[in-house]
């Protein structure tokens, strides 16, 4: 029983549940994108959201440096889905990309994570969503 009970803890650290609910979505712009397009290939938005990030987080002294994690389309099951869909509508939705992005700060010993939402519109991207945990 107590290696059961070792291993399942074992389990638990090695592999953490990550939570299935995530925040709500602050629009960016004041508005949710209009005529988004169909997402292909996320050519240009790295860059997008390396020119973008500066300007977000300068407005917080606190921060001490960024790095964009990943970025990749917003998929039905992840958790940030729901938050995109009921701010934004299906349409939206479907057509973004999420944008993880980790920040450590002066005053915090761990980092922490935010979630930038893309969309392309007008042949150019346009960040339109924010999400922090």
């Amino acid at each position: 029983m107590k290696r059961l009970i070792s291993a399942s803890l074992i389990i638990f650290f090695l592999f953490p549940t990550y939570s299935s609910a995530a925040g709500p979505v602050q629009l960016l712009q004041g508005e949710c994108p209009s005529a988004v397009q169909e997402l292909q290939f996320k050519r240009g938005l790295p860059s997008k959201a390396n020119a973008f990030l500066p300007g977000l987080l300068s407005a917080n002294q606190d921060v001490k440096t960024w790095q964009i994690i990943s970025i990749s389309p917003l998929k039905k099951s992840s958790p940030y889905y729901k938050p995109a869909l009921k701010t934004c509508k299906k349409k939206v939705a479907d057509y973004t990309y999420l944008i993880d992005v980790l920040v450590t700060k002066k005053s915090a010993q761990l980092p922490s994570r935010m979630h930038l939402f893309a969309a392309r519109q007008d042949n150019k991207w346009t960040i339109w969503g924010l999400s922090s945990y």
